[in-house]
């Protein structure tokens, strides 16, 4: 009997493997990148799902939507009715669609309806909305994008997310389908799917601070009540809350948590339109031992800058230095300038969080910051680098490390750079489809340079389809001018000399042109560059390419 069910068992375990689709990423078991992430991936691509719509053909020619996909290949419902559908690996509560509707000329977007079933039973219908998606940029060159279209301008940034709670738990092996329900003639672009079993929301009994108070909508706006109780414990339950103002954490020791961010929706819906409120919106923070936790944090924004002009900027959804030994986790942030620019934080400790759909970086950590961890996070669809440090000014970083973070579909500038400071880190992370450079250190940007002391390291990363191609503006290469970019990319060009970085145990997976890219100009030079055990494993154009670099350097190639 034991030996019938333990064949059972088998045969079941065997035969649910077969159907499996949701995706397997191989650095997984490397513990490269968000491996333990709580989600599963369900791709909209032949041979993943089944579908009544057209699959896109994979292409690099970015005036197609679906070269900002990923694996640059997506499925277009475009009647009512078309829907995709895949077999549920397990169980999940929590979905997400990265999709992609058109723009409208005032750069607005267009509203649709998708609708959920599980095992041919209707669960809910998901509105999504291409108004944050659809950025543009003159094609005979323009710095920073814009939301405005033209004839003479090109797109980047057309997918979004939305995501949403259930209500019902999808059981493994069940039928997960999505439906477009409007009869009109707007496409529907999906990518894939996110499924996740949501934690239970936190609750205030599950606050064991001494020092605490709990908002609600009868106490006034939320930002006056954190202004109001400074040093506490401040829960916020689950709900979403609208603010016209930037919330400000008065003092040291004050606590931010929510329900969950899949629960707590804080939603700044001050105009980025207007000169008196642009800037009204995130979480802003200059004191020691704070927290930031469980929430989703979301804008009425749709643009990088006030009148595109970089002294207008509107708003971070994290902001300020959060002092020393301050915490953000488990926070979703997305349609902000920025998912966070933070100036001077010591020993700050960001982890569990999601940076998604922002217009310039994932985040920054800049000027005079120092000894910090960005870890176990997701990064995808940002307009900047999505993992940064910057020693902008006349304070030097020193002491970053981003580790065990995923970075996917950047479209401008780089999935992680550093530029100036010392001692920084960069490990354990996985870079996927990045539309121009995968990882970057340059010295183009004005501040303090590269130390003689201490080393700039990139360690146990891997790069897929990074890099891009010289091209046409709006068609290929980068965004400025259409220049080349190398998965990993080297340059010493404006500022200071490159000095002191090392690049160990890198995989680079289909780059679209160079591999590695190493640049020289304006009398600048490369000093102890160091690559060691990079492997190229296919690319569109050289393992390597030398233009005009000068200086010193060490190659190692990798064990066989």
């Amino acid at each position: 009997m034991k030996v019938k069910v333990l064949l059972l068992n088998l045969l079941l375990a065997s035969s649910l493997q077969m159907f499996a689709q949701s995706v397997v990423f191989q650095d997984d078991a490397l513990k490269r990148g968000y491996y333990d992430r709580p989600y599963s991936r369900y791709e909209a691509e032949p041979g993943k799902c089944q579908t009544s719509g057209s699959f896109l053909p994979a292409t690099d020619n970015q005036e197609q939507v679906q070269s900002e996909a990923s694996n640059q290949t997506a499925c277009l419902l475009a009647k009512q009715k078309d829907y995709i559908e895949w077999r549920n690996d397990h169980e999940a509560n929590g979905m997400t669609i990265h999709f992609s509707l058109p723009d409208v000329p005032d750069g607005k977007g267009l509203k649709g309806k998708i609708a959920v079933y599980v095992n041919s039973k209707f669960v809910k219908d998901v509105e999504l909305d291409s108004y944050w998606a659809w950025q543009y940029a003159l094609k005979t060159g323009q710095t920073y994008p814009d939301n405005t279209p033209a004839e003479d301008k090109f797109a980047r940034m057309r997918f979004d997310e939305v995501h949403t709670l259930l209500p019902l738990t999808i059981p493994a092996g069940a039928t997960v389908r999505i439906e477009k329900q409007s009869h009109d003639n707007i496409p529907y672009t999906i990518d894939f799917i996110e499924l996740e079993k949501v934690k239970a929301p936190t609750a205030y009994a599950d606050i064991t601070a001494s020092n605490r108070a709990c908002y609600s909508a009868d106490k006034g706006d939320l930002a006056d009540f954190i202004a109001k109780n400074g040093g506490k414990t401040i829960y916020i339950p689950e709900e979403n809350y609208t603010t016209s103002r930037k919330i400000i954490i008065p003092a040291p020791h004050t606590s931010i948590v929510g329900a969950g961010m899949w629960y707590t929706s804080i939603f700044f819906d001050a105009s980025s339109d207007r000169m008196e409120t642009y800037n009204q919106r995130g979480i802003a923070c200059a004191f020691d031992n704070c927290l930031v936790d469980s929430l989703f944090l979301n804008t009425v924004n749709n643009k990088r800058y006030y009148l595109t002009d970089s002294r207008y900027q509107v708003g971070k959804a994290l902001m300020g230095s959060f002092g020393k030994n301050s915490t953000i986790r488990n926070v979703w942030a997305e349609h902000f300038e920025c998912g966070g620019w933070i100036d001077e934080a010591e020993n700050l400790t960001v982890t569990g969080c999601h940076f998604r759909n922002n217009y310039a970086d994932g985040i920054n950590l800049s000027y005079g910051s120092k000894n910090s961890t960005v870890s176990h996070c997701s990064f995808r669809n940002n307009g900047d680098d999505d993992m940064a440090s910057w020693s902008r000014g006349d304070v030097m970083c020193e002491g970053i490390c981003y580790s065990y973070n995923t970075a996917e579909n950047n479209w401008r500038a780089s999935s992680i750079g550093f530029f100036g400071g010392k001692n920084h880190t960069a490990k354990n992370l996985v870079i996927i489809d990045p539309l121009e450079a995968g990882a970057r250190v340059t010295t183009d940007f004005p501040g303090r340079e590269f130390s003689k002391e201490g080393t700039i390291r990139f360690e146990n990363i891997s790069i897929y389809h990074g890099g891009c191609a010289h091209g046409k503006l709006g068609s290929g290469g980068d965004f400025i001018s259409g220049a080349p970019a190398g998965a990993v990319h080297i340059t010493s060009y404006l500022v200071y000399d490159l000095r002191n970085v090392v690049f160990n145990h890198i995989d680079i997976y289909q780059a679209r042109d160079n591999a590695i890219f190493i640049d020289c100009l304006n009398g600048k030079k490369i000093w102890d560059l160091r690559l060691e055990n990079i492997t190229a494993h296919s690319a569109g154009g050289n393992g390597i390419v030398f233009n005009q670099a000068a200086g010193t350097g060490f190659y190692k190639k990798p064990a066989v």
